[in-house]
């Protein structure tokens, strides 16, 4: 049986599976998951999420980072219990 997952996003963000925390990588990661779990189910924009992690001083490889962040997201919070994104057209979906 999965156990659920609990977030903190006052502060550092964190995330708990049962009494375990679990490690979320970077501030820069973590501020991406963040930014899903704020949105309560709407689509977040790529260009938002870039925007929110490198500002100004986007690197070229700004959109394919961004992709490696949710990846890793989603291992280290688990196969499908409760991905912290979505793609669609519009952009990501936290869940």
């Amino acid at each position: 049986m999965a156990q659920d997952l609990r977030f903190s996003l006052l502060g550092p963000v964190r995330a708990w599976r049962g009494d375990q925390e679990l490690d979320l990588g970077s501030p820069q990661q973590r501020l991406v998951l963040a930014m899903l779990r704020l949105a309560g189910g709407r689509a977040v924009g790529n260009d938002q999420l870039v925007d929110a992690v490198w500002g100004r001083e986007q690197p070229r490889t700004a959109l394919s980072t961004l992709r490696t962040y949710v990846s890793r997201l989603r291992r280290a919070l688990g196969d499908g219990v409760s991905r912290p994104a979505r793609s669609e057209p519009r952009g990501r979906v936290g869940e």
